[in-house]
């Protein structure tokens, strides 16, 4: 299992699978937006998509999107994004993806890597001090 940057050159592998992500959380199938969306990132260089390969093909993704934190002075990444295809499940690609996200963080002397699910129910934080993950129930404002 090879864990890396995504580039242009990716494109074709991440629209299938950021599209049946979409559709896991009810989206309706859309390709063509999905091409245009994530080409938009990879162009514009503002979040950083890290992809899982199996030989040639893309079994999984973590993408991430900068923040700042005022009060420490310091970046931080969100990741909205996370998928691996229900075949590769349970073979530790997502912890993989998000050690690679870990990784990057640390060498880039960022404060943590956080996960807000879409529900706004449950928010995983990766600390980059210690490598843990937390999971912790947050309010959703309704």
């Amino acid at each position: 299992m090879q864990i890396r940057l995504a580039t242009d050159n990716d494109l074709d592998n991440l629209v299938p699978l950021f599209n049946a992500y979409r559709q896991s959380l009810g989206s309706t199938s859309d390709a063509i937006g999905v091409r245009e969306f994530l080409s938009a990132r990879l162009t514009e260089n503002d979040s950083v998509i890290f992809v899982a390969l199996d030989e040639h093909n893309a079994v999984g993704f973590i993408q991430l999107y900068p923040s700042y934190s005022s009060l420490h002075l310091k970046p931080l990444w969100y990741f909205d994004d996370s998928y691996v295809t229900p075949a590769y499940r349970d073979h530790g690609v997502a912890d993989l993806l998000a050690g690679k996200a870990m990784e990057l963080a640390n060498e880039t002397d960022v404060l943590c890597v956080r996960r807000t699910l879409v529900d706004a129910n449950t928010s995983v934080v990766l600390n980059t001090d210690t490598g843990d993950r937390s999971i912790y129930q947050v309010l959703a404002q309704r």
